[in-house]
C-alpha cells in the first residue's frame, strides 16, 4: 500500500493542504490535469484536509495526515440480504476507484465496466470521459452511453454544445451509433445536427454533415415502414 503525505502550509494568514502530484499530458504533451502520486514532483493544493484526503483516495492511494496518522478509504462490504449477498456497492466502488487511474488501459477498462451500472452518477462520468484525448477511454465511454441511448438522448444533444470539440465530436459518434442500432428517436437529432453543421471546428462540421445525412436517411426509411 502506497501513502501520500498531506502537508499543512500557511500563506497570507490562510491555511491550505499540499500533496505530491504528477501531471497527466495529452498526445500534444500539454498538461490536462494533475493527480496525487507518491512519487510526484509537482504539487496540488487543497483548501480543506477533507478535499486532500478525497483526492488521494480517488487516485488509488492512502494518505498520511500532517500529525502522522495514516488513513485510507474503508473497504466496501457486501450487504447481506434475505436471499444472499448484495455485492453491487462493493463492485461499483472497486470500479470507481480506477476510473481516474494514471494508467490509461486501467482507466479504459474501468470505464467499460462502469457501463454495467446505469445510474445518474455513472452516466455523468461517461459523458465526462467522451471528451478524453485517450482514444480507448473515449471509445469505451461512447460505447457505454450507446447502451442506454433511449434514455440519454437529451444528454447527448446537450453534449453537442460542449466547449470541448472532442466532446462534441464524440456526441456525433454516439448519434451515428444509435442510428445504426435503432435505439433512439431519430427525429430529435435532426435540428441539433443541422445546427452543428456550422460548428467552429471543421472536424466536427464534417462529421455533423455525415451524421445528419445518415440520420435523415434512416428517419425517412423508418417512416415508410
Amino acid at each position: 500500500m502506497q501513502y501520500i503525505a498531506i502537508k499543512k502550509e500557511e500563506k497570507d494568514g490562510k491555511e491550505f493542504y499540499v500533496v505530491n502530484a504528477i501531471p497527466l499530458k495529452n498526445k500534444n504533451k500539454s498538461v490536462v490535469q494533475k493527480i496525487p502520486h507518491p512519487l510526484g514532483s509537482d504539487i496540488l493544493r487543497y483548501e480543506t484536509i477533507e478535499d486532500a484526503k478525497d483526492a488521494i483516495v480517488r487516485a488509488g492511494f492512502s494518505y498520511v495526515l500532517p500529525d502522522g496518522r495514516k488513513g485510507t478509504k474503508p473497504t466496501p462490504k457486501a450487504t447481506k440480504t434475505s436471499t444472499g449477498y448484495d455485492y453491487s456497492q462493493l463492485v461499483l466502488e472497486a470500479i470507481m476507484d480506477k476510473v481516474e487511474s494514471s494508467n490509461s488501459s486501467v482507466a479504459a477498462a474501468a470505464i467499460l465496466a462502469l457501463a454495467e451500472f446505469p445510474t445518474e452518477q455513472t452516466f455523468d462520468i461517461l459523458f465526462d470521459k467522451i471528451g478524453e484525448d485517450n482514444d480507448l477511454i473515449r471509445k469505451n465511454a461512447i460505447s457505454g452511453i450507446c447502451r442506454y441511448g433511449n434514455i440519454l438522448q437529451d444528454k447527448i444533444i446537450n453534449s453537442l454544445k460542449s466547449t470541448n470539440w472532442v466532446t462534441r465530436n464524440s456526441a456525433l459518434a454516439c448519434i451515428l451509433n444509435l442510428t445504426e442500432i435503432g435505439n433512439c428517436d431519430l427525429e430529435k437529432f435532426i435540428i441539433p445536427l443541422s445546427e452543428t453543421t456550422n460548428d467552429s471546428n471543421t472536424i466536427v462540421q464534417t462529421n455533423a454533415l455525415t451524421t445528419l445525412g445518415k440520420v435523415y436517411q434512416t428517419y425517412q426509411k423508418n417512416k415508410r415502414i
